[in-house]
C-alpha cells in the first residue's frame, strides 16, 4: 500500500501537519454526517498530498470547494462548537504570559521523536484537557508537568524522558551543531531542513555555500578544485601519483579547502552560541576534529547514505522533477564517480566511528536522525540519573 505523503498547514509562524480526522471533527461540528465528513477530508487529503504544504486561508477555501462538490450548496446546520473560539489559556512565566499553541507545542514534540501527527494529537489532547477545565491559565511548570505526563500515558517513557531532555536544550550552556555528511543526492540537504525545522534551529549551512564563497575569492588558477562539482573536482587535476583514485583524491582535496570554512562557521556558532545545521558532501569523516570544539558546542556529526543503486538513480531524476536547475542528466553521466566518493565516504565513516543512516525511508530517516541526537546529549547532558526519579524536575 502506497504511503501518503506528509502535507503541512501553515499559518502565521506555524507550520502543523495537516490531520484529516480534525478536517473531519470540524464539518461534523458543522452539522454534516460523519460519512459526508470523513468522504470530504479524503478529498481534500488527496488534492493537497502533492503541494505539500498549504496556506491556511487557502485549506479553508479548498475545503468550502470539496462541500459543494460533494453536497451541493447545502446550508450546513448552525452547530455550537465544543469551546468558544474566542476561549484561549495563557501560559504564565514569572511575571509574563503568552497564549497557549498546539501548533507550536507540536513542533515542539518532534523534536522528541514524536511522528508530526502524534505530536499534534498530544497537544490537541493538552489543549482539550485544559478548555474542558474551564482553564484561563497555566504556569509553564504545570503545563510542563501535564505534557510530560501525557506523553508518558500515550507514548511511554521512551518518548517522555526525551521530552526532559530537550526541555533542557531549549536554554543549553552551548549551541548543538549536526553536521550531514553524504554523497551527492543522497537526501541529506532535505533531512538537514526537517530536521532544523523539527528541533527549531533556524541556522542552516551548506557546504556549496563555503565553496560558492571560495570560488569567489580564489581564482581557478590558485584553487582548482573548487571550481568543479564535487564528483567533476579530478576533471581539473593533474595527480601524478594518487592514493586511491583521481575522482576520489581531487574530491579529497576540495573537501579538505571547503572544510576550511566549515571550521571558521563552527568557531563563529561557538562564540555566538548559535546552533546550527550543516550539510554537504565536504562533510567527509576525519577532515574536521570536532572533538577540537567539545567544550565549546554539542557536535553530532552523521553521514547519510543511499547503497541501493537503482533507487539512488531515481533519486536523482525525482530532483529534476522538484527543481528544473538540477538536471538528471549530468548526474547520472557522472553516477559512477557519485558512488566512488559516496564508497570513500562510508569507509571514513567506518575510520572515525561517525553513525550512518541509510535513507530510505524519509520519516524513518528523520527520526533515527532525532534518536541520535537525543543518544548524544543524554549522554552529555548526563540524563541517566534524571531519567530514573520518579517526580522529574520541569523547573529548567
Amino acid at each position: 500500500m502506497r504511503k501518503e505523503r506528509d502535507v503541512y498547514v501553515v499559518a502565521a509562524d506555524e507550520r502543523i501537519p495537516f490531520l484529516r480526522g480534525m478536517v473531519t471533527h470540524s464539518l461534523v461540528m458543522r452539522g454534516l454526517k460523519f460519512s459526508d465528513a470523513y468522504e470530504i477530508a479524503t478529498l481534500v487529503r488527496k488534492r493537497i498530498e502533492r503541494l505539500g504544504e498549504i496556506r491556511k486561508e487557502a485549506l479553508s477555501q479548498l475545503i468550502e470547494q470539496a462541500v459543494r462538490d460533494r453536497l451541493g450548496d447545502i446550508q450546513l446546520a448552525d452547530a455550537k462548537p465544543a469551546f468558544p473560539k474566542d476561549q484561549t489559556i495563557e501560559v504564565v512565566h514569572e511575571r509574563v504570559s503568552f497564549p497557549f499553541s498546539k501548533g507550536i507545542l507540536s513542533q515542539s514534540l518532534q523534536a522528541s521523536g514524536l511522528d508530526p501527527t502524534v505530536a499534534y494529537e498530544v497537544a490537541r489532547r493538552i489543549e482539550t484537557r485544559l478548555l474542558r477545565a474551564s482553564r484561563e491559565s497555566i504556569t509553564r511548570q504545570e503545563l510542563r508537568e501535564l505534557i510530560y505526563q501525557t506523553i508518558l500515558k500515550t507514548q511511554g517513557s521512551q518518548y517522555a524522558e526525551r521530552y526532559l531532555l530537550w526541555r533542557r536544550f531549549r536554554s543549553p550552556d552551548k549551541p548543538i551543531i549536526v553536521a550531514f555528511g553524504g554523497a551527492t543526492g543522497t537526501g541529506k540537504s532535505s533531512l538537514a531542513t526537517e530536521v532544523a525545522y523539527r528541533l527549531a534551529i533556524r541556522k542552516i549551512l551548506s557546504t556549496d555555500t563555503v565553496r560558492q564563497i571560495m570560488r569567489m575569492m580564489f581564482s581557478a588558477e590558485l584553487l582548482p578544485s573548487i571550481h568543479h562539482s564535487s564528483y567533476e573536482a579530478w576533471k581539473d587535476q593533474n595527480f601524478l601519483h594518487f592514493s586511491r583514485s583521481r575522482v576520489v583524491d581531487a574530491f579529497e582535496e576540495q573537501a579538505s579547502k571547503v572544510c576550511t570554512g566549515v571550521k571558521a562557521m563552527i568557531v563563529r556558532a561557538v562564540e555566538e552560541n548559535i546552533s546550527l545545521v550543516i550539510d554537504g558532501v565536504h562533510l567527509v569523516p576525519g577532515l574536521i576534529d570536532y572533538d577540537v570544539y567539545a567544550e565549546g558546542a554539542y557536535i553530532v556529526p552523521v553521514v547519510i547514505t543511499t547503497l541501493n543503486r537503482a533507487k539512488y538513480r531515481e533519486r536523482f531524476l525525482q530532483r529534476q522533477s522538484d527543481a528544473r536547475n538540477r538536471q538528471a542528466d549530468r548526474y547520472l553521466a557522472n553516477f559512477d564517480s557519485i558512488l566512488e566518493i559516496q564508497d570513500y565516504i562510508i569507509e571514513m565513516a567506518e575510520r572515525y566511528r561517525i553513525p550512518i543512516i541509510e535513507n530510505v525511508d524519509f520519516e524513518e530517516s528523520v527520526l533515527s536522525i532525532l534518536s541520535l541526537i537525543t543518544s548524544t546529549l543524554k549522554e552529555k547532558f548526563k540524563t541517566a540519573e534524571l531519567a530514573s526519579h520518579t517526580s522529574p524536575d520541569l523547573k529548567d
